[in-house]
């Protein structure tokens, strides 16, 4: 061990605190028991989008197409060609409702409308990725539970989207419609499988970004909460952000949670995710100088996981060390927060991955998205090591797959079961 590893252990901070075995089998025990509507960590929310695959596509059937997450709204006429080829057309983007000044529920879904006029002629059923907090039905439509801090819309709180959008858009267009609402994981899953549609057993979905979740395909038989389901598979957003069992937490884990609003939730995410690990980065960096590890002057500043990355490439990171040799220990200390992050998301996606895979002579897609898992120095790297270190053993093949516009394509690819 070099100085930054004997530091981190002695705080519980390293990769190999993460003990494998225990924590794969603790994650696949979370998701059983929220299949089965048991106390979890892993809630397994259900999305009704179920046995869909490239042969559910309908040549040449024009889809209006709505992303929505964040501060960001965008649209499309979207459509498979005969040979299956994507296509997305006439995509504008503009802000999101309600960003600007909180409006009521009318208002809300009524600009909404106004933006997807100009697709309204043109486009028949409606996909409407929706990345905010919503429980979905079985209508593949859902209500609101909570907005992020930067949408302002209470009365759209407890309101079913697609229902409300269609009825929106009803004051212009008289056109019969379906809407399919699903989130910008699922989105994901759906946009690997539309662009990479043969050679792979099952497919699971990742995003490392801000935040971090996944979803997978599951055999409808193991979702056992809920009832009348057909023969076959659904997808499953998995919203793993709040697994903790067996999951070690170090230190400085817990110092930089109890500085978020509330500590005791989402703690995988508050280890790993874009939004938390530059924090966590923070607090080790500081501990190491108050024991002593830097040799100069530490002046602490807050830093974003981007000027990390910058710093793990060989810049320096807002001048606060003193000499090379304390820069080498500070680089150490952020390369093993990385990979121990790099480790969890890889746990996670071996979990789903084991549960689904039903065909070991065709490896699983795991589709991957972010801009910290494309960005972070280190991470993918560290991700793919510790996914063959899991699946290897299990005789499972992996793909990473990436592409294009996914959470479009992915929306457009859910319009093709309504």
């Amino acid at each position: 061990m070099n100085k930054a590893q004997e530091f981190l252990a002695k705080h519980g901070q390293t990769a190999a605190e993460v003990n494998t075995k225990e924590t794969l089998a603790a994650f696949i025990s979370e998701m059983k028991n929220g299949l089965e509507g048991k106390p979890s960590s892993i809630p397994m929310i259900p999305t009704y989008l179920q046995n869909i695959g490239a042969e559910k596509i309908c040549p040449d059937k024009h889809m209006l197409l709505i992303d929505a997450g964040g501060t960001n709204f965008r649209s499309a006429d979207g459509y498979f060609d005969k040979q299956g080829k994507v296509h997305i057309d006439e995509l504008r983007k503009t802000q999101m409702p309600a960003i600007d000044r909180q409006l009521t529920k009318a208002e809300f879904y009524s600009q909404i409308a106004e933006n997807v006029r100009y697709l309204a002629d043109k486009t028949g059923n409606v996909g409407f990725c929706f990345s905010y907090n919503v429980a979905m039905d079985k209508d593949i439509d859902g209500k609101v539970v909570v907005f992020s801090k930067e949408v302002k819309a209470p009365e759209v709180i407890g309101t079913r989207v697609g229902a409300e959008t269609l009825a929106a858009m009803r004051a212009y267009s008289d056109k019969p419609r379906k809407i399919a609402i699903l989130n910008d994981t699922v989105a994901t899953l759906l946009g690997g499988m539309a662009t990479y549609p043969q050679g792979y057993s099952t497919y699971v979905g990742y995003i490392y970004g801000t935040g971090t979740n996944a979803c997978y395909m599951e055999d409808t038989a193991n979702i056992t909460k809920v009832d009348g389901l057909d023969a076959g598979h659904m997808l499953i957003n998995t919203e793993c952000g709040g697994f903790y069992d067996k999951l070690a937490r170090g230190d400085y884990d817990e110092l930089a949670a109890n500085e978020t609003a509330r500590p005791e939730v989402q703690r995988l995410e508050k280890m790993t995710s874009g939004r938390y690990l530059a924090n966590v980065i923070y607090h080790c960096l500081a501990g190491a100088a108050n024991e002593g590890l830097f040799s100069g002057e530490f002046k602490p500043e807050r830093f974003e996981l981007k000027d990390v990355s910058m710093f793990l490439g060989g810049e320096d990171l807002g001048g606060m060390f003193a000499s090379e040799a304390d820069k080498t220990i500070a680089r150490d200390i952020c390369a093993e927060l990385v990979d121990r992050a790099a480790k969890i998301g890889a746990i996670m996606n071996s979990a789903m991955s084991i549960a689904s895979c039903h065909d070991k002579t065709r490896p699983v897609g795991i589709v991957c998205e972010g801009t910290t898992f494309n960005k972070l120095s280190g991470y993918r790297a560290a991700f793919e090591k510790y996914l063959h270190e899991i699946l290897d053993e299990k005789g499972i093949k992996f793909e990473i797959l990436q592409g294009n516009e996914l959470n479009l394509v992915g929306t457009l690819m859910a319009t093709q079961i309504l």
